[in-house]
């Protein structure tokens, strides 16, 4: 791959969509360290939240980032938002170094065509992060509507099946490859009345095990990072509706006694992700404030 710098570079945001279709919006200039130079990285759900912020620091740190998501609008905006904000060297893919597809991440025919267009335009991915993930129901077994049940494992585990398996092969044929999965502490202990979430994230945390136990003899380390409560622009309505009291009960459920950052969720990915870590391979990391320790 050509890694000739170029500066004052005006750069393109492709929208993939369904139909193999592109978009482009122009963005500006941006400056990197090269930790992960070079190297192509997938993000599910990275049009907002933390896999936002993962997607920004992986593309700060040099990487060829594709985000992967259900809505243009916030892939559009995510990725305006990272190259605005970052000062970068060009490299890589003709010079871009951002790119967005629309892809539901529970349809494995979408993922299998988005992971062959990355594979075409920048070659393999050996950086995947599964972050994409639902929680329709709020709900005990009981009251548990099968339709959310289904939804739930389908994009929060089913997802992470699809995208892994994809991007394994692509590991396979580079020789190396880091995948995280973005649980939670609810897949440690989990949270009440949460069943298809709980379950979801238990079994995401047992498919990452797997994989690791699979694939360690291949130079592909799989871990996840399980996070506490974050402030995002998608948690703050339910923040909002708890009221104060109910709030603050939450707050101080954390040891820490304040909620997390996705910045500091993403540190924990990318330190996973990267060869400080070159020994490490299915562990599940809290990052959770000392949630659990209070639990």
């Amino acid at each position: 791959m050509n890694r000739t710098a170029f500066s004052g570079w005006r750069i393109m945001v492709k929208i993939m969509d369904h139909q193999g279709r592109s978009s482009f919006s122009e963005t500006g200039t941006a400056h990197l360290s090269d930790r992960f130079s070079g190297k192509v990285a997938a993000v599910t759900g990275g049009g907002s939240g933390i896999g936002r912020q993962i997607a920004k620091d992986l593309h700060s740190e040099g990487a060829i980032v594709h985000i992967l998501g259900r809505n243009k609008e916030k892939l559009e905006r995510a990725g305006k938002e990272i190259e605005h904000e970052i000062k970068l060297k060009m490299e890589g893919c003709g010079g871009q170094r951002i790119f967005c597809h629309r892809c539901d991440v529970s349809d494995l025919g979408r993922v299998q065509e988005v992971f062959r267009l990355i594979n075409e335009e920048c070659g393999n991915v050996t950086c995947l992060v599964n972050n994409a993930a639902i929680n329709p129901s709020r709900n005990d077994i009981l009251h548990t509507d099968s339709r959310d049940w289904i939804e739930t494992l389908k994009v929060n585990l089913g997802g992470a099946f699809n995208c892994s398996q994809a991007a394994a092969r692509q590991m396979l044929e580079a020789g190396s490859g880091s995948i995280v999965n973005i649980a939670s502490v609810g897949g440690l202990n989990p949270f009440r009345a949460r069943t298809s979430y709980n379950s979801s994230k238990f079994g995401l945390i047992g498919l990452t095990e797997s994989m690791a136990l699979d694939y360690a003899d291949k130079n592909i380390r799989v871990n996840a990072v399980c996070p506490g409560y974050v402030h995002t622009e998608l948690t703050l309505p339910l923040f909002e509706k708890m009221g104060r009291e109910k709030f603050e009960q939450l707050v101080n459920a954390h040891a820490m006694r304040r909620l997390g950052r996705p910045e500091e969720i993403s540190r924990a990915v990318l330190f996973l992700l990267s060869e400080e870590t070159s020994f490490i391979t299915g562990i599940a990391m809290p990052v959770d404030g000392g949630y659990l320790l209070k639990g």
